[in-house]
């Protein structure tokens, strides 16, 4: 009996011991690094919880890499997440604008396309910076030539009455513009005396807004989410993409600008101008102009104006030099801006703004 009850006791303890064993590590569970790894790698767990970002960036920054093994080891794992799961994207940067300079604008124009082009004298050699604007309504429609220090018109191109137009953009020596609710597109010559009308066209849009080019294709909007991406020649779709602040759609995408590889959009009805990555998207600021439209509002008062003065609408640069206009419909003034970073604005705030 002594010997039985021993024996017992002894196989207890051991499937005791067994039951309270730890168990195996979960795959997403961080393992335990050598020492000298945890050294190298002081905030590791710090770069994980910190998010996107400058944190982010900073945590990788400070964990440098001396061979593939350590890199593995040292990298921080999120337990709730799927091994194949995407990182999330960086939310966008909301950017502020300040006033470098000042205009004069006819505040008669019903602005739809703004750009900024130069004017050469062939003799001299001499040029001047111009835009080129196209002016909407009914009966009010034309493509002009402004001075840009004097806000003087210097040629002009009236629509026949039945056309009310859009946006405008500089192909060669054609200046395009798209008319509203319409496929219709009419084609001017840019180097003539008074941009004579060379021919009309179609797209295969059924309505007509915003219009840039990217030196590959005309890129067109028609009060939707989706950049339309045009052949030149035949103004067909070779491509199209929605915009997006990461679920959720940005509708009214307006004036069109390019700049330095994005695509910048006024949104209709509001004091916003999207910054786009043409190949995703995907929306990667937005810039606030409050300041700026404010600023228009009291000289229109002043001017006694105001009841004239309508949305921005209106984004010009100058890839050579760097600068950048806005402007509106029918606002008195074009301003020279530069576009900062905003440190304290709230990206909810800036959503519920823009995205109308």
């Amino acid at each position: 009996k002594l010997l039985f009850l021993a024996a017992l006791v002894t196989v207890t303890v051991l499937l005791l011991s067994r039951t309270t064993r730890p168990s195996q590590s979960s795959p997403f569970e961080r393992r335990p690094t050598s020492t000298a790894t945890s050294a190298t790698t002081p905030s590791a767990e710090g770069s994980a919880s910190s998010g996107e970002g400058a944190g982010a960036d900073a945590g990788a920054a400070a964990t440098p890499s001396t061979s593939s093994s350590s890199a593995a080891s040292a990298a921080p794992v999120d337990a709730g997440a799927s091994p194949t799961q995407k990182p999330r994207e960086r939310p966008p940067v909301v950017y502020s604008l300040s006033v470098v300079e000042e205009y004069d604008h006819d505040p008669g124009a019903f602005t739809q396309g703004f750009l900024h082009d130069r004017a050469c004298d062939e003799a001299t050699g001499a040029c001047e910076d111009i835009f080129y604007e196209s002016t909407g309504l009914y009966g009010e429609t034309s493509v002009r030539q402004v001075d840009l220090k004097t806000g003087r018109v210097l040629r002009r191109r009236n629509a026949a009455a039945r056309h009310f137009g859009e946006g405008l953009a500089k192909w060669g020596d054609e200046l395009i513009q798209l008319t509203w609710q319409r496929p219709t597109t009419l084609v001017y010559n840019a180097s003539g005396a008074s941009l004579p009308l060379i021919r009309e066209a179609k797209t295969d849009l059924k309505d007509g807004w915003g219009l840039t080019n990217d030196n590959a294709s005309l890129i067109a909007t028609d009060s939707g989410h989706t950049l339309y991406f045009l052949d030149p020649k035949n103004l067909t779709t070779t491509r199209k993409v929605d915009v997006l602040d990461e679920s959720q759609r940005v509708n009214y995408l307006n004036e069109l600008e390019y700049v330095e590889g994005e695509v910048w959009a006024n949104i209709w009805q509001t004091e916003c101008i999207a910054r786009i990555d043409p190949s995703t998207g995907k929306i990667t600021g937005w810039i606030l102009a409050y300041n700026v439209w404010h600023r228009e509002l009291v000289k229109s008062n002043t001017l006694g104006l105001l009841h004239e003065m309508d949305v921005l609408n209106g984004i010009a640069y100058d890839g050579a030099t760097k600068r950048l206009w806005i402007t509106g419909k029918k606002w008195s003034t074009v301003y020279e801006v530069e576009v900062r970073v905003n440190e304290n604005a709230d990206l909810f705030n800036a959503r519920q703004r823009c995205i109308v």
